[in-house]
C-alpha cells in the first residue's frame, strides 16, 4: 500500500500516507481516507481477467471492513470472478471545474459469496435482483489526490475545460 520514509517516496516510488510530492500537485492518500472515499461512493470499476484479456466493468459495491462486495448477474463478468482470482477496483472523481479529483484503487483476490444472507453489510439480495455477490479481499489499497491551479486550467473553443490536457499523464500514474 502507500508506505514510505517520513522524507519522502520510499525505493518503490510510494509516497509517505497522507502526504504531498513537491515535485507535483499530488497529495497521497492514507488508508483510512481510502476507505472513507470507498464507502461513500456508489459505482466502481472493476477489472477482470476474461479469456486472458483485461476487462472493465461498471459495478455497485459496498465497502466492508477490509473487502469490496460487488454484486453481479450470472455470467459474464462473473466468469472472470472465480474464487482466488485477481481483480483490481477503482473509484474516482472530478472536480466539477476540471482542476482536479481524486483516485482510489483496490486490489486483492475475487472470493464468490455463496450465502450473502451472512453478512450484515450486505444489502438485500432480493430486493437488488442481481443474485450473485462477490467478496474482493482488499490487499493493496492505494489513493490519491490531485489539484491544479488556476493558471494550470483552460477553456477549450466549446467553453468546456479540457480535462486530458489539464490532467495529462499525472492523473493516470506512473
Amino acid at each position: 500500500a502507500c508506505g514510505g520514509t517520513a522524507t519522502g517516496p520510499d525505493r518503490a516510488g510510494w509516497a509517505v500516507m497522507g502526504t504531498k510530492d513537491p515535485h507535483r500537485d499530488v497529495e497521497y492518500l492514507g488508508r483510512a481516507e481510502c476507505w472513507a472515499l470507498l464507502e461513500q461512493a456508489k459505482v466502481g470499476r472493476l477489472a477482470v481477467i476474461l479469456d486472458g484479456t483485461p476487462v472493465i466493468f461498471p459495478v455497485n459495491h459496498v465497502a466492508e471492513w477490509d473487502a469490496v462486495l460487488v454484486r453481479c448477474d450470472p455470467g459474464g463478468k462473473l466468469a472472470g470472478l472465480y474464487e482466488g482470482a485477481p481483480v483490481s477496483y477503482e473509484i474516482d472523481e472530478l472536480d466539477p471545474d476540471g482542476r482536479g479529483g481524486w483516485s482510489v484503487q483496490a486490489k486483492g483476490r475475487a472470493h464468490p459469496m455463496h450465502d450473502p444472507w451472512d453478512r450484515d453489510a450486505t444489502p438485500d439480495p432480493v430486493a437488488d435482483r442481481r443474485p450473485r455477490w462477490v467478496r474482493i479481499a482488499v490487499t493493496d489499497l492505494t489513493g490519491r489526490r490531485l489539484r491544479r491551479s488556476a493558471a494550470d486550467a483552460w477553456v477549450d473553443d466549446t467553453g468546456d475545460f479540457v480535462v486530458e490536457a489539464k490532467l495529462g499523464p499525472d492523473w493516470a500514474g506512473d
